[in-house]
C-alpha cells in the first residue's frame, strides 16, 4: 500500500506503464492516456473474436492507477469504476478525469471486493495481479471477480505464468526495502540508484484455468499479452461467467 503511494508521488505514469523511455516524467498524459483508449479497443476485439456477447452496462477496473483503462473503456461503457489500493493513485485519477463524468474511482486495501455479487458486466485488469505478494492473494482476487460479475458477464485479466526464479529474486526491491529501512531517502533510490519496490509473480496457465473453473466460470481463450516477451509470458484470460438458465 505504503509504496504504491510513495511511487503515486514520484512518478505515478511510470509505474502504471514502465516504458524505460518514459521514466522520470516523460510521459505525456494524452499519450499516456491515448494507449488506454487503444487497449479497451484491443480487448473488445479480442472478445467479439471469441464470439462473447458483451452487455455495455457497468465496468470494474481493478487496479487502476490513474483511471488509464477505466477512462479507454468508458467510451464503450454506460459506467466504469476504478478500485486501487493506493489512495495517492486514486486522488490522481479523479483529477485526470474529472471531465469523464462516467467514471468514478474508489480505494480499498481489503481482500475482498467491497461490491455486491453479481455486480458488473465487464471485469477487467491488467498489470496488477503480477504485483501481489503470494499466488493465494492473486487466487483470491481472481474468485472475487467471478463473484461481483454478473450471470453471463464477461472477465478479462492479465496474468504472467511462473516467472523464473532469477526474476523472482527481485534484488532492486530487496535493495529498496533494505536501503529504506535505514533512511535512505526513496527519491535518491529511485531517481539516482534506479530502485523500485515493485514485485512480480505469477502463475502457471492450468493453475489459473484451474482457480477460474473452480469458481464456477469458464476459461473462453487464453491469449498471449504481449508477443514480445520472451523469457516468461503473460496471458489475457478470458471469462465468462455463465448465465443462470431460466426456469
Amino acid at each position: 500500500m505504503g509504496n504504491w503511494d510513495v511511487l503515486a508521488e514520484l512518478d505515478p505514469l511510470w509505474t502504471i506503464l514502465s516504458d524505460p523511455t518514459k521514466k522520470f516524467g516523460k510521459w505525456d498524459s494524452k499519450e499516456f492516456f491515448g494507449t488506454g483508449a487503444k487497449e479497451a479497443e484491443r480487448v473488445l476485439a479480442l472478445c467479439r473474436s471469441h464470439s462473447l456477447d458483451i452487455s455495455f452496462g457497468k465496468l470494474l477496473d481493478f487496479g487502476c492507477g490513474v483511471g488509464r483503462m477505466t477512462r479507454g473503456f468508458s467510451h464503450f461503457f454506460s459506467s466504469c469504476t476504478g478500485i486501487d489500493v493506493s489512495s495517492k493513485m486514486v486522488g490522481l485519477a479523479k483529477q485526470f478525469n474529472a471531465d469523464v463524468s462516467k467514471c468514478d474511482f474508489v480505494v480499498s486495501d481489503r481482500p475482498e471486493l467491497p461490491f455486491e455479487s453479481n455486480s458488473f458486466d465487464f471485469v477487467f485488469s491488467l498489470l496488477v495481479l503480477q504485483h501481489l505478494p503470494t499466488k493465494t492473494m492473486i487466487r483470491g482476487f481472481i474468485a472475487e471477480f467471478i463473484r461481483v460479475a454478473k450471470d453471463g458477464g464477461v472477465i478479462v485479466f492479465q496474468l504472467p505464468n511462473e516467472v523464473p526464479l532469477r526474476r523472482r529474486i527481485q534484488l532492486r526491491r530487496r535493495l529498496w526495502s533494505l536501503l529504506s529501512a535505514v533512511g535512505v531517502p526513496q527519491s535518491w533510490l529511485f531517481k539516482t540508484a534506479g530502485l523500485a519496490p515493485i514485485q512480480m509473480n505469477g502463475i502457471s496457465k492450468d493453475q489459473v484455468e484451474s482457480c477460474i473453473s473452480s469458481h464456477g466460470a469458464r476459461v473462453q481463450a487464453a491469449e498471449r499479452y504481449d508477443l514480445a516477451e520472451d523469457e516468461y509470458h503473460s496471458y489475457y484470460y478470458i471469462v465468462q461467467k455463465p448465465a443462470k438458465v431460466q426456469a
